[in-house]
């Protein structure tokens, strides 16, 4: 079952307006935190946080650059877009998406208010 929209297929807006963005986004954070702002060393970036991780050495090498990062990003942006496509196109990979959504916060939800639960009967038997 496909969905149609009014101009009867999926405009290229709705693709080139999140890749634009998502282009735009990383040149103004590149623009105002590496060549404006100047963070000391001891100052965290998402660069400088993801380049210490070890999942990321052990993908792009000791010292990664920050051009592979933008490229990682904007291609994550890519594969999000596609999804969103599908998922927007036909309807019960759409259904399926947000049963699957609604499935996961419930489960995260109810994970939450039992270790909150927890701790506070733990400290109330302590006192």
């Amino acid at each position: 079952a496909v969905v149609s929209t009014q101009s009867g297929h999926y405009g290229r807006g709705n693709i080139l307006a999140p890749l634009a963005f998502s282009a735009a986004h990383a040149i103004f954070y590149t623009v105002l935190v590496y060549g404006i702002l100047k963070p000391k060393e001891n100052i965290i970036t998402s660069f400088r946080y993801l380049k210490a991780k070890k999942s990321t050495k052990a993908i792009f090498g000791p010292n990664p650059s920050f051009i592979s990062f933008l490229i990682v990003q904007f291609g994550i942006v890519l594969v999000m877009t596609g999804v969103t496509v599908l998922t927007y196109t036909y309807f019960y990979l759409h259904l399926l998406q947000i049963l699957v959504l609604v499935v996961v916060v419930t489960w995260n939800a109810a994970n939450f208010y039992v270790d909150v639960f927890r701790v506070s009967l733990s400290k109330t038997k302590k006192s």
